[in-house]
């Protein structure tokens, strides 16, 4: 069972039963066509390409390689920004330069701690592609083979929590009926993502998760903001093909906020694992 499907049926067995005398208000279809209509633009990763974008392999990068306490991250993938322009991706990146990122397998930090600050990071590049070198002490592991991937503009559409569904106003027919339109409406897996609305595997409360831990870091000490200004950089999800396998066929969600990215600042980018 994929990971969307064991959170929508955790989704529909946590509700309450509908009392005998409970007023039903609600249809399938009213809900569908909210969720439709708050659809938001994205891209999709896809095997393939010829590009510099991949998933895993050696980073092209002039910077220091990352590390947290003292050991190596491992680059999860490399991303061209000019690629994704091109693909249609967000305007709020920049158009040219890569984004790599890292992530430290042993900490294996869910982002939900100030403590995980460094655990994951986002390298913003912008010289010539030159290979770095990976430090001697990085584990077997963590050297994820380079697999090459292209982008795919797509739409994304809100989860049933985030357009707060309130699922005893169902009827169980059309409790059923939104049940398999959702489904339906869910990407293919590996569920790979710039931009848009995350693909959850737990709750879809991530931005207010980002901004409580993020909370209290010197680095954000005179940029405080708000859970509004947090966009979805990029998801990851486990995929047998790249040989990602992020705990329990779980995700990594790379978060930055909006101003930020538009800024070229990635250093106070976090990141949230997600797992069932």
């Amino acid at each position: 069972m994929s990971s969307f499907l064991r959170r929508l049926l955790g989704r529909r067995l946590g509700r309450a039963k509908n009392p005998e005398n409970a007023k039903l208000t609600l249809s399938a279809a009213d809900v569908m066509a909210t969720i439709k209509a708050q659809g938001s633009p994205c891209l999709r990763l896809i095997p393939g390409g010829s590009g510099c974008s991949r998933l895993g392999g050696v980073p092209d990068m002039s910077s220091a390689w990352p590390r947290y306490k003292g050991r190596p991250l491992c680059c999860v993938a490399q991303l061209d920004l000019a690629e994704m322009r091109s693909a249609g991706g967000p305007a709020w990146l920049p158009d040219q330069g890569r984004l790599l990122f890292f992530y430290e397998l042993e900490h294996a930090g869910w982002g939900l701690d100030p403590e995980d600050a460094g655990s994951a990071v986002v390298i913003y590049e912008t010289g010539l592609p030159v290979e770095a070198l990976e430090p001697d002490d990085l584990a077997e592991e963590a050297r994820f083979p380079a697999y090459p991937i292209t982008f795919v503009a797509d739409v994304s559409y809100p989860t049933e929590e985030r357009v707060s569904v309130d699922w005893n106003n169902l009827s169980p027919t059309e409790s059923t009926l939104l049940s398999t339109a959702i489904e339906g409406m869910a990407p293919a897996a590996p569920m790979h993502q710039v931009g848009g609305y995350p693909q959850p595997v737990q709750d879809d409360q991530m931005e207010l998760e980002c901004q409580t831990a993020t909370a209290g870091l010197p680095r954000l000490a005179n940029k405080p903001g708000s859970v509004s200004d947090w966009r979805l950089l990029f998801q990851l999800d486990t995929d047998d093909d790249a040989g990602m396998m992020w705990c329990d066929v779980g995700s990594l969600y790379f978060w930055v906020r909006e101003q930020d990215a538009r800024d070229g600042d990635f250093s106070a980018a976090w990141m949230i694992l997600q797992s069932s």
